[in-house]
Order: structure tokens, then C-alpha cells, then sequence
């Protein structure tokens, strides 16, 4: 029967008690929803921006804030923790899917400009009905394996601390970027921040990191055809971003052209200090447990 099989996978999945225990710490936090800075000419002295996400179709998150930057001439790299084997495969073999993701990735960047797209070679493992699950490699050793892409970004642009929709893809890329940081001093290195960040009217509230106080918000409008050109070369997840409008990926477009996001730490860019930072810069954006779970 389908409802006790979902209660067992949820009840089996660490993520759903890494959830659950987020979710009640929140009713005891206060948060700023007033973003400090609303144009990317705030960001300072930008050269180059890397952005590490855990799928092909996953920089759509934060596709309006690409072309912002590469409005402006900044370098724009994307580091793709896998071909996302595992997801909805469109009509196509389990074999393919891989492939015509990664192709479709291709294709995607160049619509919005991405100079350099590296795959980081993991498998995405096949979900189930009720739960879905993360590369077998842990965030340390996958932010050893970033680090050397990332040593000379001004900025890191990644999954947030919820993972958005507490997916466990995310939240290791999350993760990783927290480990490959942590020991460095605030003010040295790139800064980070996290796209989807708190936002009350954000019209798909389900994807929104409720834990991450909101930093830069941008209104992207300006960018919605190329965002759904980018977007529509991934013809074999449009149907999961419909699904996420409750229409089709051209809603989710207009729906998602206001971008929200956190400020994990300054590093040594020039910016004004966030609101939240005595709070969540000091942890690279409330990474409370930093853990990831298989």
C-alpha cells in the first residue's frame, strides 16, 4: 500500500529527522527578511564567479544572477557534481540518461554564457518513489576535489543549507563548499552564497532554504528569455520544473524571477556586512550539524 511504504522511507531517511529538527529550531529564531543589498554592482570587485551545483538543470536556481554577471564581462565557471543519472528520465533509457543530460547541460550554458562547464564525475544514484539519495562520496573529500577549481573565484554561488527542497544532492554540495572553508580566515578567499534564500513571498515557497537569511535580491525579468531558452534545452526534466509551477517550465520562469540569496561568508570581497553575519557567517551560513546523509 502506497501510504505505509512512504512512512517507512521517510521514517528510514535521515533527512526527514535533519529536517523535522530544522524545522522546530526555526520557531525559536528571528530573521531579517529585508535584503542588505539589491544590485549586483554592490557585489565590489568581481572577476570570476564559480558555481557548484549537484545536477544538470540545477543552475536554473540562480540563471538570472549568470546573466547579470555576464552582462558585466565577469567570468562565470560551473562545476556539476554529476550527469544526473538518477533523475525523472523523460522517455529515455537509464543508460542514456546520463548523456542526454549532459549534453543538455552543455547546450544550457551557452545560452547563458557559461565560458567552462566541468563535470566532477559522480553517479547520481536512482531515487525511489518516497526518497532520493546523494553521490557515495563524503564532503570532505568532495571539497578536496573542488578546491582546486575554485582558487582563484572572488565568489561561490551554491546549493543552500536546506538544499532547497531537502534534497541530499544538494545539501553534500552544500556541505562540501562548508568543509573546503571552514578553516579559512572570513576575510581571505571567495566569498560564498547561496541562491533561494528566504524569501516570504516567493511564489514556490517549497524550494525556498528557510534557514538562510536573505543578502542580494535582484529582480531578473530583464533576463527571462534567455533564463527560458537555457532552461528549455533541459527537455527531459521541463516536465519537474512544471510540476514545481503547477503549469510549465515558462511559469516557472516568470514565477522565479525574483532571486534571493545568502551571504555564508565575505571572504575578501568588499561588501557590506549582512544583518545575520554574528550568526551565520561565523558558521558558514547555519550549517549547524555538517552532515550529509546517504
Amino acid at each position: 500500500m502506497p501510504l505505509p511504504a512512504k512512512i517507512l522511507h521517510r521514517l528510514s531517511d535521515p533527512v526527514f529527522y535533519r529536517k523535522r529538527g530544522r524545522d522546530l529550531l526555526r520557531r525559536f529564531r528571528s530573521f531579517d527578511d529585508h535584503p542588505k543589498i539589491e544590485s549586483v554592482d554592490e557585489l565590489g570587485d568581481v572577476k570570476k564567479v564559480v558555481v557548484v551545483v549537484a545536477h544538470p538543470d540545477d543552475e536554473t536556481f540562480c540563471s538570472g544572477l549568470i546573466c547579470e554577471f555576464r552582462d558585466r564581462g565577469i567570468q562565470v565557471q560551473l562545476l556539476c557534481l554529476t550527469r544526473g543519472e538518477g533523475g525523472p528520465t523523460g522517455g529515455a533509457s537509464r543508460e542514456e540518461l546520463g548523456l542526454i543530460r549532459a549534453a543538455e547541460m552543455e547546450q544550457a550554458c551557452r545560452s547563458l554564457g557559461i565560458e567552462s562547464l566541468v563535470f566532477l564525475d559522480h553517479v547520481d544514484p536512482i531515487g525511489g518513489k518516497y526518497r532520493v539519495f546523494a553521490p557515495d562520496v563524503s564532503a570532505a573529500r568532495l571539497g578536496e576535489q573542488i578546491a582546486p577549481l575554485v582558487q582563484d573565484a572572488d565568489l561561490i554561488l551554491s546549493h543552500g543549507s536546506n538544499g532547497e527542497y531537502w534534497h541530499p544532492g544538494h545539501l553534500l554540495v552544500h556541505a562540501a563548499i562548508y568543509e573546503l572553508l571552514k578553516d579559512r580566515p572570513g576575510d581571505e578567499g571567495p566569498c560564498w552564497m547561496c541562491f533561494l534564500a528566504r524569501d516570504s513571498e516567493y511564489p514556490i515557497p517549497r524550494l525556498v532554504n528557510w534557514d538562510d537569511p536573505v543578502y542580494l535580491r535582484i529582480d531578473t525579468s530583464a533576463h527571462s528569455v534567455r533564463r527560458a531558452l537555457a532552461l528549455e534545452h533541459h527537455s527531459s526534466q521541463l516536465g519537474l520544473f512544471g510540476r514545481f509551477a503547477r503549469g510549465d517550465y515558462h511559469d516557472f520562469i516568470r514565477k522565479t524571477a525574483i532571486e534571493s540569496y545568502s551571504l555564508m561568508r565575505r571572504g575578501a570581497l568588499q561588501i557590506p556586512k549582512s544583518g545575520d553575519e554574528s550568526e551565520c557567517e561565523g558558521n558558514h551560513g547555519c550549517h549547524a550539524d555538517g552532515e550529509v546523509p546517504e
